[in-house]
């Protein structure tokens, strides 16, 4: 249906509900009952496989903690780089007591003002037993999952990373509060991370500038007020990172001078993506550039890097199989466009786009007859404004 030539293609996927409240969401809610916690936990949902098709796509899980607060930003750039990065089915976890949950550990004085805390591994038992297995059962999850958090979110995905690390792939902190219990993972972050279990894990760790106007870094780190606490603990942690041995990890740390705590999530998710997934892209502008490149033979590879990343065969999508249809139809590949239009027809038999496609291949080709044919199957799977006009010119000038 679309033509999308070199390297930018986009799939959006926000969903229409309701009959007649013309309402656009990103998702939905859903709720589990937790045997380990004693309640109800509400869970906010983006399921990227597209409505109302029978799409066999599973794809990786983004464990969110604060959903009320990051859902919607993280949804958004989820769906404006779909192809930067996978289509990511994302489970936001709201809160219930955000820092009985949140901590991994008593502390001593926020427990003498009345604040419950040290519920953390409690809480990442429900994970691990409850929701992943809830969400694989019910929704399209793969078997590689993120965990990002914020600030005290970011102390529970710091402390699952260096205690649990095999329940997730890649861990996501953003600016951590690792003052907790007197830095205690800061200190347990020393340790040798060239072992088996860290072997392909990723971690990305944002930090802001949390420190008073005018005060430098080094300054603050040789401070010891509780102005500084938060910068110091998150800037030992990365320099505890640094100071390990060659690693089987990814990892990166970023400084974002010009943000504070409260402001630094937004791009620290972000950079994070772009971080965990900056082999993902396929770039189809490269065939444009090299046109006696073999396709084929350089898309098998790169699936073949990207199925080694998250430890099961990863395919094309529909979307990127399209477009380098349209790709081979504008170097005039003809036999290898009519190849990757008919495998998208194969593999996503419901899709209406995959027909409509097929129909621009045949009349591109001259072919109206089938043009038309494919055209007709496409509007009835789907009402397109677009497909209806040209199968209306094609029988104008039939």
């Amino acid at each position: 249906m679309k033509s999308f030539l070199g390297s930018f293609f986009v799939l959006l996927s926000l969903h229409v509900v309701g009959q007649d409240t013309n309402q656009i969401t990103i998702g939905h809610t859903d709720s589990l009952h937790s045997v380990i916690l004693n309640e109800d936990r509400v869970l906010r949902i983006y399921n990227p496989s597209p409505a109302g098709t029978d799409n066999k796509e599973r794809y990786p899980v983004l464990i969110l903690l604060d959903a009320e607060q990051h859902f919607s930003s993280t949804v958004g750039m989820i769906q404006q780089l779909r192809g930067r990065w996978p289509g990511i089915l994302v489970v936001g976890i709201t809160n219930t007591d955000r820092n009985r949950d949140l901590t991994p550990a008593n502390d001593e004085e926020e427990t003498s003002n009345g604040t419950s805390s040290g519920g953390g591994d409690r809480f990442m038992d429900f994970i691990g037993q409850e929701l992943i297995p809830y969400i694989e059962q019910h929704y399209p999850a793969s078997p590689y999952r993120l965990f990002s958090g914020h600030s005290l979110g970011g102390l529970m995905v710091t402390h699952t990373f260096l205690n649990n690390p095999g329940l997730f792939n890649a861990y996501i902190a953003i600016d951590p509060s690792l003052w907790w219990d007197d830095m205690k993972l800061v200190e347990a972050s020393r340790k040798d991370y060239n072992t088996a279990e860290y072997d392909t894990r990723s971690l990305f760790i944002a930090r802001a500038k949390n420190m008073p106007p005018g005060m430098e870094p080094a300054t603050a780190m040789t401070d010891t007020t509780e102005y500084t606490v938060l910068f110091r603990s998150v800037a030992s942690f990365v320099a505890n990172l640094g100071e390990s041995s060659e690693t089987g990890f990814r990892w990166k740390a970023k400084f974002y001078p010009e943000e504070t705590h409260g402001t630094v999530q937004l791009n620290g998710q972000y950079d994070a993506l772009k971080f965990m997934f900056d082999y993902y892209q396929f770039r189809t502008s490269l065939f444009e550039l090299h046109p006696d490149m073999d396709i084929d033979s350089v898309l098998s590879a790169h699936f073949q890097k990207i199925s080694r990343r998250f430890g099961y065969p990863v395919l094309p999508s529909e979307n990127l199989i399209n477009n380098l249809g349209y790709t081979c139809m504008g170097l005039k590949k003809w036999a290898q466009a009519e190849a990757f239009f008919k495998q998208n027809i194969e593999n996503h038999p419901e899709s209406a786009n995959c027909f409509d496609s097929m129909g621009d291949f045949y009349q591109a080709t001259g072919d109206l007859r089938k043009a038309m044919e494919n055209y007709s199957k496409a509007l009835s799977l789907g009402n397109d404004d677009g497909t209806r006009q040209k199968l209306e010119y094609l029988k104008s000038i039939k």
